[in-house]
């Protein structure tokens, strides 16, 4: 199989480069997702869907209506886990507060996507956003932005039997091979991740699980009529061959089913690690739903 296509942030030029630079601050998040990394690899589709969505995404009103209807009540918690047997698994403190946060990263961005990709789906499928927003689109204040986190771990710098273990968390993009960015950045802890593989991989081939990852998903995508119809309509078609927008399309039905893999499992991770230095128990305060804070205006 074909690897996962993308412009990587590094790789970055032009109005591409700009619409990076936008995405980390109105996520509010210290990188790009992939689902916009694969969307630049189409010249001139990511510039013409940001500028459709961007105000929403300025204003802050995606973001906070994204966060406010995460609900992962549904998916099983993990065993917790103590310092002492996150040592044993080659996780130290620094090592446990750097996957905090990336954990942190992936249940804010994750949302957020799952509408911005439903949104996207509708356009390109040319589908009228319709006369009755079902919810209220409110503008609020971003979060304080989450700190710098690890960068994703080359499959070259892994032992065989590592990339044995990442391997179980693959999934398929139009064709590609595609392993969402969570367990390639967890892949610096590989003790860590083989025990997540052991825990969460069986989850990810329950049905019942799956089956509540899509609800959580529907909830947030539900809301994608409603954004639109706030926006302005775009004044040209999307800038791709009638043969790309199907590979697009298959691309977003993918992000559909990892994205709120990504906010439900890390949830998971963070409620399964001990509290934090400065008492906090992510356990405790993270339970159902997981929403980042936001100051209202």
């Amino acid at each position: 199989m074909a690897q996962f296509r993308e412009i990587a942030e590094v790789e970055a030029t032009g109005d591409v480069a700009l619409v990076y630079e936008e995405i980390r601050r109105t996520y509010a998040v210290p990188y790009v997702s992939s689902l916009f990394r694969h969307l630049a690899v189409y010249p001139g589709l990511l510039p013409w869907a940001w500028r459709i969505l961007r105000p929403a995404l300025l204003s802050g009103a995606v973001q906070r209506l994204a966060w406010q209807r995460v609900d992962v009540a549904e998916l099983p918690p993990l065993p917790r886990l103590s310092r002492e047997a996150l040592g044993r698994l080659g996780v130290d403190a620094a090592g446990l507060a750097a996957i905090r946060t990336v954990c942190e990263c992936f249940t804010r961005v994750s949302p957020i996507n799952l509408v911005v990709a439903a949104c996207l789906a509708r356009l390109l499928e040319e589908e009228s956003p319709g006369v009755a927003p079902m919810v209220t689109l409110e503008p609020a204040d971003l979060p304080a932005p989450l700190p710098a986190m690890p960068g994703m771990v080359p499959a070259a710098a892994m032992t065989p039997e590592n990339r044995a273990v990442l391997a179980t968390f693959e999934t398929d993009l139009s064709g590609e091979v595609f392993i969402p960015g969570l367990w390639r950045i967890l892949a610096h802890w590989p003790g860590f991740l083989a025990h997540l593989s052991a825990s969460l991989v069986p989850l990810l081939r329950d049905p019942a699980v799956l089956d509540a990852c899509e609800r959580i998903a529907d909830r947030i995508t539900a809301v994608a009529p409603s954004v639109l119809a706030t926006l302005a309509p775009p004044d040209e078609p999307a800038p791709l061959p009638p043969g790309n927008t199907a590979a697009v399309l298959s691309a977003i039905r993918t992000y559909r089913g990892t994205s709120p893999q990504m906010v439900g499992f890390g949830t998971l991770i963070l409620e399964a690690l001990p509290p934090d230095r400065a008492g906090r128990d992510d356990g405790a305060v993270r339970r159902r739903p997981a929403i980042p804070p936001y100051r209202s205006p």
